[in-house]
């Protein structure tokens, strides 16, 4: 509803005269899907994330996918969020990784949970650090499909 009030604000034409709320709905999920890189079908999810796996040729702040299994011939391995094939794809860049590359103790590791900020719900796992002067400092993220032990050590192997 706050798309549609907005344009009816910003180009002055009264809220009834524009489509409704289902039409700029559909309007948005395509754009986001076709125009800003922001697939929603597992297929699509796979073809993105093999897109983007990391290759050791990126830049320091070029982002890069890891996934917690890889098949035999290297490719990330998408799980579909079920308990036997669960979904973990971590996202990061060189310049963010080299945070980790100090001596433990000079630096805390933080690892938390966050909801709702995607679609689908599914859980965002971030790891970061802080050091002395306690700057918190990004490493890493994980988009999983469920909260449990094994998936936060599998996300953490990696």
């Amino acid at each position: 509803m706050r798309i549609r009030r907005s344009v009816a604000r910003k180009f002055a034409v009264p809220l009834e005269e524009l489509p409704s709320l289902v039409t700029f709905q559909n309007y948005v999920n395509h754009f986001a899907r076709t125009q800003l890189d922001n697939p929603e079908r597992v297929d699509d999810i796979r073809k993105w994330v093999d897109e983007k796996t990391f290759t050791e040729d990126e830049g320091m702040t070029e982002p890069f996918t890891f996934t917690w299994e890889s098949d035999v011939n290297g490719n990330p391995v998408v799980g579909d969020g079920s308990d036997e094939s669960p979904f973990i794809v971590g996202r990061s860049t060189k310049g963010l990784m080299v945070r980790l590359a100090v001596p433990p103790e000079h630096f805390v590791l933080h690892i938390d949970a966050t909801y709702k900020l995607n679609r689908l719900d599914y859980p965002v796992i971030v790891v970061g650090v802080s050091d002395r002067p306690h700057g918190f400092h990004l490493v890493a993220f994980f988009v999983v499909s469920q909260e449990v032990e094994d998936i936060y050590t599998a996300a953490l192997r990696r």
